[in-house]
């Protein structure tokens, strides 16, 4: 097989769904969805789980039945750096799109990752999981 010929091949425009082993992140999953086929880009579904720790089987196994008949599986990486493993993430695929949900508090990592990668289309989606574009107002806040 000639994987010179693979490797000069562009890598697909993603949209990237970023989740946490909680049940409600379903909601993300499908607004993720909807602007992977609005922007005609592949959906990935990537869960960070700090080394160490223990998440939830059962909403994992969730999130992934749900990325599954949204299109997509649920990538999960263990690193307890969560900016590091994002930021390779971002930094090594074509993505375009991300989806969040909502920063907790002022110190929320989701304002650094924002103001990092300025080329990219950051989405929130509320509890109901309407989406709202993230502006740069918002980061300099």
């Amino acid at each position: 097989m000639d994987y010179t010929a693979m490797s000069a091949q562009p890598l697909r425009r993603q949209t990237l769904v970023l989740v946490t082993d909680q049940f409600q992140c379903e909601r993300m999953i499908k607004a993720g969805r909807a602007i992977a086929g609005i922007t005609h880009t592949q959906l990935r579904v990537f869960h960070i789980c700090a080394e160490g720790r223990t998440s939830d089987p059962a909403a994992l196994q969730y999130l992934y039945n749900s990325a599954k008949e949204n299109g997509s599986v649920l990538e999960i990486a263990y690193n307890s750096d969560f900016m590091g493993a994002i930021t390779e993430t971002l930094e090594s695929t074509n993505t375009v799109n991300v989806i969040t949900g909502q920063p907790g508090d002022e110190d929320s990592v989701l304002y650094t990752l924002w103001s990092r990668f300025p080329g990219i289309k950051f989405f929130t989606a509320d509890a109901d999981g309407r989406l709202d574009m993230v502006s740069t107002v918002r980061v300099a806040e």
